[in-house]
């Protein structure tokens, strides 16, 4: 797909460039052809310089060789199929076009677990250093400033005012990203995204050759792990467990503490002897904590190393734990 042109500015984008003159960043969207994340068949991208978009695109790609199948719910919501990316670039070529546009920029996109995961991802399927960058997830801006009933990017948008008319389309969905973020740095009075991150109390995410830290929202003083639920139920599989939380989830983390504390966990700050569960965001899909580059994953491995058992969760096994709201009882007292 050829690079889409930016439309005209409107004198409400003339007003924001004068107060974000420091708004820059390029926002990201990929499409996959599977449910591996590394299956990228379109990535799209808007570039934000002044707090006004000055260039969109949208590029077809092969997905790396292995994860190049196309599921059918995949291309349903896209509309992307394999003929489509037969002769386009492969993802590496793509994902230099990426890395030239944004020059340096930092890379923004709406649920940033995915994308950024995506990306690195791709980037093992085809053997090649992740990009060095820092990143920032609109979903996780928008959670701090905004009070929805759903985060997800139609919602936001259509809360911000945004138009989204193609959603699933990776330039669409990456132009709606760079306007919401643009409307909320307008809201929050800032004039950088690092201003909009430090007034909504949320951490830059960054991306190294062989390590990433997660964008996540600060903890605040009135964002403490609750006290372990004195009535729960003692069969629950989170019942008396120590748990510890690293990386960015797609569900807010006070709101995960709240649960397990409900089913009768205890939640810490950091890892330790007593810690026997660890929950890893950012889209984390493996078993040992040695795999995963935060200081509590570390921490986790050398208490390993030396006999504590300390379980490795990702945020799927976590959901599906929590889902296991009864522990005993008949099948006729559960489908009543």
């Amino acid at each position: 797909m050829t690079a889409l042109l930016p439309e005209p500015r409107t004198p409400l984008e003339d007003s924001r460039a004068l107060i974000a003159d420091g708004l820059d960043f390029v926002a990201i969207d990929v499409e996959t052809a599977n449910a591996r994340r590394g299956s990228i068949c379109a990535i799209g991208a808007a570039v934000v310089r002044g707090g006004v978009v000055v260039s969109t695109h949208s590029w077809l790609t092969r997905p790396p060789a292995g994860l190049d199948h196309f599921d059918t719910i995949n291309v349903s919501l896209h509309g992307i199929t394999p003929e489509m990316v037969a002769d386009q670039p492969h993802f590496a070529e793509r994902l230099d076009q990426l890395l030239d546009l944004a020059d340096g920029l930092p890379l923004v996109a709406h649920n940033a677990t995915f994308d950024i995961g995506a990306l690195r991802e791709a980037c093992i399927a085809v053997d090649r250093d992740w990009p060095a960058t820092d990143y920032a997830c609109s979903l996780i801006m928008a959670r701090r400033a905004l009070d929805l009933i759903s985060y997800r990017l139609p919602v936001v948008a259509l809360e911000c005012g945004v138009d989204l008319p193609r959603h699933h389309e990776a330039g669409a969905d990456a132009l709606a990203c760079a306007h919401i973020v643009v409307e909320l740095s307008r809201r929050q009075n800032a004039d950088s995204l690092s201003d909009l991150l430090g007034r909504l109390q949320v951490l830059t995410g960054r991306l190294e050759t062989a390590a990433w830290r997660g964008c996540r929202a600060a903890l605040t003083a009135a964002s403490r792990p609750p006290e372990a639920a004195a009535d729960a139920d003692p069969e629950h599989p989170l019942f008396g467990q120590v748990m510890v939380f690293t990386g960015a989830l797609s569900i807010r983390r006070q709101d995960v503490w709240d649960a397990v504390a409900g089913c009768g966990a205890v939640v810490e700050p950091g890892v330790n002897k007593r810690t026997t569960l660890l929950v890893v965001g950012d889209g984390f899909t493996g078993h040992d904590p040695a795999d995963f580059w935060t200081g509590k994953a570390a921490k986790a491995t050398k208490w390993r190393a030396k006999g504590h058992r300390i379980e490795v969760l990702t945020e799927a096994d976590l959901v599906d734990l929590l889902a296991e709201t009864r522990t005993s009882g008949i099948r006729g007292a559960v489908l009543a």
